[in-house]
């Protein structure tokens, strides 16, 4: 019995240690990302630092509080449990809200966006309301059914996230080949092969916390949990900062080669008594949603560039450098320079 409680002490304080250290890179991102957007907006009223923020701050409560109850310093109660999975549910609803955020940023279908994280919130809700009728009664040890269908439930669980994780991150793989490298803008190809990469570290994390189960004393593995949610974080948090580069490199090269501002043969903004008037962004309207770091409509006109084609039906053909709105989108014949009206 001491040998198994020495144990978990030292398994507690390595992963303890590891989260200290990745909490400290990624609040330093974090508060990279919050100067960015409060030195572009003014304000910090923002949706994405909201979730990322308290994130952060659920996840080192979690990592701290946990870290006190394997060294016997907070000892096991209801209140200590219910509280553990009330921030576990906090930590799971807002981690995969913000890597669905991050996939509605390809996305044009704005039903089918907000249909994905209302579907993830009920359904992870769901999840979350099992965990406490199972998770509690089980380590309080209410009885050997309790006990065992807990084992059972939390494998099956921690397989569920593993799935929607590693779904969400394939489809959003899928969107930028499909809806934006397929369609000729080959400046996503390091965000698609950067994003290939850490599918592989982000479903790791959700197989060792699966495996950890295994260990002698089966709540070890609780300590690990803010461990891999950190690690997430800090992998959306450099996704943001990529999509940013991405988009704020190829805007400062089309400025400095183009008079008429074009991404792609893609007008960025509408020319007015000679001065160019920024087009308010469909997709990201003001900071209302997700401001991850980017440009506002930047990413927008790439998607619109790639899916608009040129008209080739009856018209006038005027020899004019303006915009032609067909099926909601800007399209103009860059090649030829004339638009069909």
């Amino acid at each position: 019995m001491g040998e198994s409680s020495t144990l978990a002490t030292e398994f507690a304080s390595i992963f303890f240690g590891t989260f200290i250290a990745l909490f400290f890179f990624t609040t330093t991102k974090a508060m990279r990302q919050s100067w960015s957007i409060w030195k572009r907006t003014r304000s910090l009223l923002n949706w994405y630092l909201f979730m990322i923020w308290v994130e952060v701050i659920a996840n080192f409560i979690f990592a701290l509080v946990t870290y006190l109850f394997l060294r016997g310093t907070i000892p096991p109660s209801l209140a200590y449990f219910f509280g553990i999975v009330l921030i576990w549910t906090i930590i799971t609803q807002l981690l995969l809200q913000i890597v669905a955020n991050r996939v509605s940023l390809i996305m044009v279908n704005r039903r089918k966006s907000r249909m994905i994280k209302w579907g993830l919130f009920i359904f992870v809700g769901l999840v979350n309301v099992s965990v406490f009728c199972l998770w509690i009664p089980g380590n309080l040890k209410v009885s050997p059914t309790y006990i065992h269908l807990n084992h059972i439930w939390e494998r099956v669980e921690k397989s569920i996230f593993l799935v929607i994780d590693l779904g969400l991150n394939l489809y959003f793989l899928y969107l930028v080949r499909s809806n934006l490298i397929a369609k000729g803008l080959k400046k996503y190809w390091p965000l698609f092969k950067f994003n290939a990469a850490v599918v592989l570290v982000s479903t790791s994390m959700d197989i060792l916390l699966l495996g950890l189960q295994s260990l002698p004393n089966n709540y070890d593995y609780i300590q690990f949990a803010p461990v891999a949610y950190m690690a997430k974080l800090h992998i959306e948090l450099t996704m943001s900062e990529l999509i940013s580069k991405i988009v704020r490199n190829a805007h400062r090269v089309d400025m400095s080669n183009s008079d008429t501002d074009h991404v792609s043969g893609t007008p960025l903004a509408t020319r007015t008594n000679g001065r160019s008037v920024r087009q308010q962004s469909q997709y990201f309207p003001g900071s209302v949603g997700i401001d991850t770091n980017i440009t506002c409509g930047k990413m927008e006109d790439d998607m619109r560039s790639a899916e608009c084609k040129p008209y080739h039906g009856d018209g006038i053909i005027k020899t004019v450098m303006m915009s032609r709105v067909t099926n909601g989108r800007d399209c103009e014949d860059s090649s030829s320079g004339k638009t069909t009206v």
